[in-house]
């Protein structure tokens, strides 16, 4: 579900609100960080992501896009550290044999996964293909008894 967030104009920062299968919420925020807006988009989530989770009732949080934080890397690796988030993409991303296209979240290692998928159309980014694994929660099995009423033979 798309979600309406109150910022300033020029950030490019789209808010949605997924459920796992357990109905467990993530808060994801897919950012395009132009180099002109320093560190504008990363200091907007820093100051907001506890009022945000808290606000849509999320329990997890996702950020990925096209976020250039080599260009911004102390501000990058404030918000990972204050709020223990660990960027999944360990490979190049760019043409440059640079990673400028991380996904950063709170889920544990083992939970999320992330792979290149290569280059697409005339982008020099590689397309980040990324796995949320959430496990299923099953009732616990009932034993019973199925008649087959259909099946029986009737008295004469």
């Amino acid at each position: 579900m798309a979600l309406d967030i109150n910022m300033e104009e020029h950030l490019e920062l789209s808010f949605f609100k997924l459920w796992t299968r357990n109905m467990d919420t993530i808060l994801l925020c897919v950012c395009y960080r132009p180099q002109w807006q320093g560190s504008d988009p990363i200091n907007f989530i820093y100051g907001n992501l506890d009022s945000l989770l808290l606000q849509h009732s999320c329990k997890h949080f996702i950020m990925l896009g096209d976020l250039n934080q080599h260009l911004v890397e102390r501000s990058f690796q404030e918000l990972l550290t204050d709020y223990g988030l660990t960027n999944y993409v360990d490979f190049p991303t760019h043409i440059s044999g640079s990673s400028l296209d991380p996904v950063i979240t709170d889920l544990p290692e083992g939970v999320i996964t992330c792979r290149p998928l290569g280059m697409v159309g005339s982008s020099d980014h590689t397309a980040v293909f990324t796995t949320i694994t959430t496990s299923v929660e099953r009732d616990k099995p009932v034993d019973r008894i199925n008649w087959l009423w259909n099946r029986g033979i009737s008295p004469t």
